[in-house]
């Protein structure tokens, strides 16, 4: 090398001069596209959009959220909790959008506003029909009916709605075919006798090739009715439009070897749960789990003896880490005033299924003259708890209060305040939901 001469051959710099910057190159779309797709979450994607304008332009495009959805199973962020109430003036019915210092607050207000949650652009059908009720309320959609004017056993075969209130969109189902229908007699009313049908939404389903294409993702409704001797249960399928009957346990009589000092058995009824592709419904008094399995679309019985002292109403199964099944439950005294929630696991234990204590969260509410607080509903790991100082809540099922809401998850266990809202409900019906989601710019049509 010459004196003098520059290292790496730049001749005629001044030694010690800084070289020269390379003009920045703009990484092309495609491959931005590439990189956010795999953000694990639409949490993650709400913080790239903030960080420049181009990135929010990209994620809120249909085509983007439509692919994201496709690979990423994400339920969004618990935006509030929607409650009905069974009295049908209204009062207590609504969505409770989460509060500060809620994390989730500013996108809950959003939705709130964005979002009809009156469903006043269903059919209304003619002036003497019943009006549409809510149901159900899973991954962003809504199931509601109504009793048919002038129907035939209009109060079991209800009309049945799937909406999305966020985009105004709905789909209405068609009515059970009659040699299906023909199949169910001996209904027991549920929901104070204004039904007696139990219809409910099946999970989103998961990511498949050809959502990255769909304008909305398909949905499976399952209608189910309680009768003297089994259960009757029916599914329809968005995917084909039709219904079929799922296999349901012969003999199944659900007053046999109750107590009149046992819990109510349409709390029994009411109370559906979920985990990992399974709904429950749990009798604490003689042991029995109602099991309908999506996957295959059957409905079994299953024996998994309970700890003494529970009631129904004082149960939640929910969905626990690693596919497994857990279960929030109180007692329905509580010694010394202090109020205690226990979780426990379902494990296998010498071929028989049992609950396994975990842990016991202590609660902050005094119970000392009564029980101030109940459960409500669950959704992805998450219990809602209701608290309320007027009476106690399973006392107070038909009566619409003033309460907070509460949530506590299985991975944190930590209590976290959501809102106050007007409450209804309680053991006499499943009238509380909690409502997972996105921001508006970030949300797809689910129907």
């Amino acid at each position: 090398m010459a004196r003098g001469e520059a290292c790496g051959g730049d001749a005629g710099k001044v030694k010690g001069e800084a070289p020269a910057p390379e003009p920045a190159r703009e990484i092309p779309d495609e491959i931005t596209d590439e990189i956010l797709l795999r953000l694990p979450s639409r949490s993650e994607l709400a913080r790239a959009a903030a960080a420049s304008a181009g990135f929010r332009a990209l994620v809120s495009s249909p085509r983007f959220l439509r692919r994201h959805r496709a690979l990423h199973r994400d339920p969004g962020a618990l935006l509030g909790v929607f409650t009905s109430s069974l009295t049908g003036d209204g009062d207590g019915t609504g969505f409770h959008p989460a509060e500060l210092p809620h994390p989730a607050a500013a996108a809950a207000r959003a939705v709130a506003a964005a979002a009809d949650f009156s469903f006043s652009f269903l059919p209304s059908g003619t002036p003497s029909a019943e009006g549409w009720m809510v149901r159900d309320c899973r991954d962003g959609r809504f199931l509601l009916d109504r009793v048919a004017a002038g129907a035939e056993r209009g109060a079991v075969f209800t009309e049945l709605a799937v909406c999305d209130p966020l985009s105004r969109r709905y789909a209405l189902l068609p009515p059970i075919p009659e040699d299906l229908a023909a199949t169910v007699d001996g209904v027991l009313n549920v929901f104070g006798g204004r039904r007696a049908c139990e219809p409910f939404l099946a999970p989103a389903a998961d990511a498949s090739a050809d959502a990255e294409a769909a304008d909305s993702p398909p949905f499976t409704v399952f209608w189910t009715a309680r009768c003297q001797r089994k259960l009757a249960a029916f599914a329809f399928a968005s995917r084909d439009g039709r219904w079929r009957a799922l296999p349901s346990p012969e003999c199944f009589i659900w007053r046999r070897h109750r107590s009149p000092f046992s819990c109510p058995m349409n709390t029994v009824w009411n109370r559906r749960h979920y985990a990992h592709g399974r709904f429950y419904w749990v009798d604490c008094l003689t042991n029995r789990w109602l099991v309908l399995d999506t996957r295959a679309m059957e409905v079994t019985l299953a024996v998994i003896p309970s700890p003494a002292g529970y009631w129904e109403e004082h149960v939640a199964v929910v969905e626990a880490p690693g596919g497994e099944v857990g279960v929030f439950a109180h007692d329905f005294h509580h010694p010394g005033g202090k109020a205690d929630l226990h979780y426990y696991t379902i494990v296998q234990d010498a071929g028989a299924q049992r609950w396994q204590l975990e842990k016991t969260i202590p609660l902050p509410w005094p119970a000392a003259s009564h029980q101030p607080f109940c459960v409500r509903g669950t959704a992805n790991g998450c219990l809602i708890l209701e608290v309320s100082e007027e009476k106690p809540a399973f006392m107070a099922s038909h009566r619409v209060r003033d309460a907070e809401l509460f949530k506590i998850d299985v991975k944190s266990f930590q209590l976290e305040k959501i809102c106050q809202a007007r409450c209804a409900g309680g053991a006499a019906g499943q009238c509380c939901w909690p409502y997972f989601g996105f921001p508006p710019s970030l949300s797809l049509p689910t129907v």
